[in-house]
This record gives structure tokens, C-alpha cells and sequence, in this order.
């Protein structure tokens, strides 16, 4: 449970801006790729940490769908090639989904792949990712803009009203928070 947001939300803010700076740059070393896997990992486990605590981010934004690409499997995936995305999976036509955020951060936090994409020009351009229950389904990718924008929406989002009911003879609770 996330008690004070601002302590998660501050540093996914930052999170967001240094992978924008990553994505201009012309050419990315060992080190900051590195430090993207950290930042991206890090960043969504502190959304899924805020987006299942009830009171911490509005419905609406929970609510928000995220948009990835899709890949078809066409060879079983192991620890030892796990790094050649091109024999493994149909990089060549993928399909295009809206999934929640917590479909999205529980792929990227149990990753059995997670491979920063750089653009012809050098920059960050996106992640692939899978987790160790999907690799010999599908392999995801997200778009770098989409990641710094969900960081940012989750970041600056900050709930003003928040109405709880409970239905007496049933009990069931209802939050709505706005």
C-alpha cells in the first residue's frame, strides 16, 4: 500500500524526462541502456504500485488503455536464445492492441524478455517485452512516447474527490475517485 504518492510519483516524473533526453540521443552506450532496463522496470512497478492503491490515481486515468504491438511466436524461446528477437518471433507484421495498465506493467515487471529498441539514428525509440508465461506466445512492443506519456499521466495525476459507499445489507464497499 502506497501511503504518501508524492514519493513515487516525483521520481516517475524524472523517470520520464531522462527517457525522453534517451530517445533524442544519437547514440546510446552499454551504460544507458542499462539504465533505461532500470528506469523502465522501475517506472512500471511504481505505476502498478499506484494504480493498485485505490485512492492514489482517478479512475479514469486506471482506466486507461495503452497502446502495443503485438507479435506472433514462431519458435520456442529459451534462456540461451532469448536475445534474437528476429528468429523467434514474426517481427515483420504485428498486430495492434489497447491493453490496461496492469496487463502492460505485469508483462513488463515479469519480463522473460526486455530489449530496449534503438532507431536507425541512435535514440530510444521503444521496448519489447514478454513474460516468462507468454514468451512462446507473443512478444510486445510500446512505443517510448507511449511509456513517457503513461508516466507522466500517472505522475501528475492527482485525485480531488473521493466518494466510498457501502451497500448495508450486503456490505460491498464502492470507491469513486475522481
Amino acid at each position: 500500500m502506497v501511503w504518501e504518492s508524492e514519493s513515487w510519483k516525483t521520481p516517475l516524473l524524472k523517470l520520464a524526462k531522462r527517457l525522453k533526453s534517451l530517445k533524442a540521443s544519437r547514440e546510446l552506450s552499454e551504460d544507458q541502456l542499462a539504465q533505461i532496463e532500470r528506469d523502465i522496470l522501475i517506472g512500471f512497478y511504481s505505476v502498478r504500485r499506484l494504480t493498485e492503491t485505490p485512492t492514489k490515481v482517478t479512475d479514469q486515468t486506471r482506466g486507461t488503455l495503452l497502446p502495443i504491438s503485438k507479435f506472433a511466436n514462431v519458435k520456442p524461446v529459451t534462456w540461451r536464445n532469448n536475445h534474437r528477437l528476429d528468429e523467434l518471433y514474426d517481427l515483420t507484421k504485428s498486430n495492434q492492441e489497447k491493453r490496461d495498465i496492469t496487463f502492460v506493467c505485469g508483462r513488463v515487471i515479469h519480463s522473460f524478455i526486455f530489449a530496449p529498441c534503438v532507431s536507425e539514428e541512435g535514440g530510444l525509440c521503444g521496448v519489447f517485452f514478454t513474460s516468462d508465461l507468454d514468451r512462446d506466445k507473443f512478444l510486445l512492443f510500446m512505443d517510448i512516447d507511449e511509456v513517457i506519456t503513461l508516466f507522466r499521466l500517472i505522475g501528475n495525476d492527482s485525485p480531488s474527490l473521493i466518494e466510498s459507499s457501502r451497500d448495508l445489507p450486503t456490505g460491498v464497499e464502492t470507491l469513486v475517485v475522481k
